[in-house]
C-alpha cells in the first residue's frame, strides 16, 4: 500500500480563501460544472470541492490549493430540470 498524503485541518475561512485560487486554476478545464466547499470528517475541516462532467476532466483539477485539498467528484452532465 502507497503512504496518503495528510492535510492539517482547514478552517471554513482558509477554504473559502483558497476557493478564489481554485476558480483561476480551472478557469479553463472543459468539464467543471461546480466549485465549493465541503465538510471532512468534522464541523471544522474543510476541503474544496470541484463537480467535474467527465472522469478526463479530473485530470486537469489540482489536488491541493494553497495547502487546501480539492475533491473531485465526477457528477456527469448537469442540466436544469
Amino acid at each position: 500500500m502507497g503512504e496518503q498524503e495528510v492535510h492539517p485541518m482547514v478552517t471554513i475561512d482558509r477554504a473559502r480563501a483558497a476557493k478564489a485560487e481554485l476558480r483561476r486554476a480551472i478557469e479553463r478545464v472543459d468539464g467543471v460544472c461546480g466549485v465549493g466547499l465541503s465538510q471532512r470528517g468534522s464541523d471544522s475541516d474543510w476541503v474544496l470541492q470541484v463537480n467535474v462532467e467527465t472522469v478526463q476532466a479530473r485530470k486537469d483539477v489540482p489536488p491541493v490549493i494553497d495547502g487546501v485539498p480539492v475533491r473531485v467528484h465526477v457528477v456527469g452532465h448537469v442540466r436544469a430540470l
